[in-house]
């Protein structure tokens, strides 16, 4: 896979940038029938100005973004270019980085694509967070964007206006081409969300850093079709440990970079909790006032139809409803043009709008484009109402329709049995003729069990049938279908003496589990022993054991030391059991070679769940010489019970 390519947002009909990972999840719903994707929600946003910042005020300042040479940014000087090549570079080479990666877990159902999208625009100048307090929601660990502190001068713009949901979609073609409808109907009623909560994800790796190449993801060699735009891999900040090799790299560690979500549970909202009118986010909504946006924010639903509570909301892209320009009030500024959002006065009995936009979405599995056009009107409270009631009468009609078709179905089939029937016989004599002899062959049938020694004549023949069976006259063998059975895990059937099958184990007395560093403050990996690379127990402070729990692994060696060393701290080990989970019975045993403890303790953990938190036991006391060899024995899987087993 490589990058997706993007252009330059269209003069009419609006630009749709769509993520990799939203393509990536509608193959996988097509591939797999328990998979289900939808699209779901939509959030209006208003991106601020491209221009240099003033005052605080958040806008959209290119220059903050960093080259892979570790410069700043250099804007082309046309601000639609500027935002294609930002977007493409950074935050769709991020997510392409990511779904390479090699911890990237294909299983889950969530994206990593919002995330990457508020980093983008945080990393240009455009957001800003804070820590949600007890006035905005119920729940603790969430944020909000930054609000203007009064005397501070700040001119902080909230970009998140408006959050709502999708309910129509619909699929159609049109002169030979495919297409997927989705309707954001914006209502005549709301206004602005009066909060809007974001909550902390993790991204789907378990690195902290991401180390892409200077020419964005599987490009290399390649020109873009634009010729204002280029490949160049665009980063966060570069490791500058050797000033003679600097290395790009892009930061998701989320205790330093901004990782958020919308939050759309509506129980997490303090203002929708604590007031029992409202049970929804378009409910709260209502207490919001007027708003302008210029783009908006599509989402889908990926859920287990068999465990419908395995669901995720997944950003699929953004709609950017018309091109940059120039801002006539301003020298170097442009800004793209906005939509307002009237929200009816109950008061002066002023009237409201309403906005009504229907996304016709072409999929492209080159990944390197979505085509999208775009209707925009403001009084779509009418149209919808009118197009749902349709909807619904055209439902009705087609299952009337449906049911019609199996009737005449139904009837075409017994009419066409029918006139086989008559068009097989040659006269109705002919047909006299087979049901006389049927009645013949059943009266002949009824003769032969009329009595008792037909009967027994019957009984007769089949015992002595049985009888040949038993003395071998007729063989009695039956040849069974062996390509039923087949290899597995630890398995090895073995068909090659004919008519024989034979089960065979093919697991070894012991398989060896692969040793790494961990880093016990980063909680990451930091690389391999080796026998080229030692485990040295009295280098290690900050530094753990990590081996990952693998399917019939049942040994750690930590071995081919030649002298004796002393430990100058505990040993920590973490078995990672996020893939492949203890099981009742399965003993693990760890070996040391040369290994004094000084009094130390040998601690092993597992459970992994953003961290180890589960200490199954220490080894110290019972371990006499300098080659401590124990084995573990899970007794309970359930509640991570386990045994130690000092062997010497």
């Amino acid at each position: 896979m490589a990058t997706p390519l993007v252009r330059t947002p269209q003069i009419q009909g609006g630009t749709m940038y769509a993520f990799a990972s939203g393509t990536r999840d509608l193959t996988r719903a097509f591939q797999n029938p328990d998979i289900k994707f939808e699209f779901s929600k939509y959030a209006l946003l208003d991106i601020p100005n491209f221009e240099e910042p003033v005052n605080g005020k958040n806008t959209v300042d290119f220059d903050q973004m960093l080259d892979y040479s570790n410069v700043a940014y250099s804007p082309v000087g046309n601000a639609g270019h500027d935002f294609a090549i930002t977007f493409q570079n950074y935050a769709l080479n991020l997510e392409e980085e990511l779904l390479q990666d090699d911890d990237f877990d294909s299983t889950l159902y969530g994206s990593d694509a919002e995330k990457i999208f508020f980093k983008w625009l945080h990393k240009l100048g455009a957001m800003r967070f804070k820590t949600a307090d007890s006035t905005e929601t119920t729940q603790s660990g969430l944020a909000t964007e930054e609000l203007n502190a009064t005397g501070t001068g700040t001119d902080y713009d909230r970009v998140v206006k408006y959050l709502g949901s999708i309910d129509v979609g619909n699929d159609i073609q049109y002169k030979g081409n495919a297409y997927h409808e989705v309707y954001i109907n914006v209502p005549s009623s709301i206004g602005y969300t009066p909060t809007v909560l974001f909550n902390s994800k993790t991204y789907n790796t378990t690195a902290n850093k991401i180390y892409p190449e200077a020419t964005i993801s599987g490009r290399n060699g390649q020109t873009h079709p634009d010729v204002n735009m280029n490949l160049e891999t665009l980063v966060d900040t570069v490791d500058t440990s050797d000033p003679q090799n600097l290395i790009p790299y892009y930061d998701i560690d989320v205790n330093s970079t901004p990782n958020f979500g919308i939050d759309w549970t509506a129980g997490d909202y303090h203002g929708i909790a604590t007031n029992s009118d409202l049970n929804t986010l378009q409910d709260y909504a209502k207490q919001g006032g007027d708003f302008r946006f210029n783009a908006i924010l599509v989402y889908y639903d990926l859920y287990s139809e068999s465990v419908p509570a395995n669901r995720e909301t997944n950003l699929y892209g953004i709609l950017i409803l018309d091109n940059p320009q120039d801002n006539p009030g301003a020298a170097n500024s442009s800004y793209i043009p906005e939509l307002i959002k009237y929200k009816p006065n109950e008061i002066t009995g002023l009237n409201g709008n309403a906005f009504g936009l229907k996304l016709n979405i072409k999929f492209n599995s080159s990944l390197d484009n979505v085509g999208v056009e775009v209707n925009i009107n403001d009084f779509t409270t009418f149209s919808m109402d009118l197009f749902m009631d349709t909807t619904s009468a055209l439902e009705n009609a087609a299952k009337l329709l449906s049911d019609a078709n199996a009737r005449y179905s139904r009837i075409k089939s017994r009419v066409d049995d029918l006139e086989n029937l008559v068009m097989s016989m040659d006269s109705s004599t002919e047909l006299l003729s087979r049901i006389t002899q049927l009645e013949t062959e059943f009266q002949n049938t009824s003769v032969n069990l009329a009595d008792s020694n037909s009967l027994l004549q019957l009984i007769t023949n089949a015992n002595q049938r049985i009888n040949q069976l038993i003395d071998g006259t007729i063989p009695s063998e039956v040849q069974y279908n062996v390509d039923v059975l087949f290899n597995g895990p630890g398995i090895i059937v073995d068909k090659t003496v004919p008519n024989k099958i034979k089960i065979k184990n093919d697991l070894k007395t012991y398989v060896f589990g692969k040793p790494f560093l961990w880093n016990e403050s980063t909680l990451t990996v930091y690389n391999e022993i080796t026998s080229a690379n030692q485990y040295n127990p009295a280098n290690a402070t900050g530094f753990g054991i990590w081996t990952r729990l693998k399917e019939f692994s049942n040994q750690l060696r930590l071995a081919g030391k030649t002298t004796t060393q002393a430990a100058d701290n505990n040993i920590n080990i973490y078995i990672d059991d996020k893939l492949i989970k203890w099981q009742d019975g399965q003993s693990y045993k760890i070996v040391f070679e040369n290994l004094d403890l000084n009094g130390n303790n040998i601690n092993v953990y597992t459970n992994w769940k953003d961290g180890f938190n589960k200490l199954i036991g220490s080894v110290s006391a019972a371990i006499t010489g300098n080659n401590p060899y124990f084995e573990i024995v899970c007794t309970n899987s359930a509640t991570f019970e386990f045994e130690i087993d000092i062997i010497r």
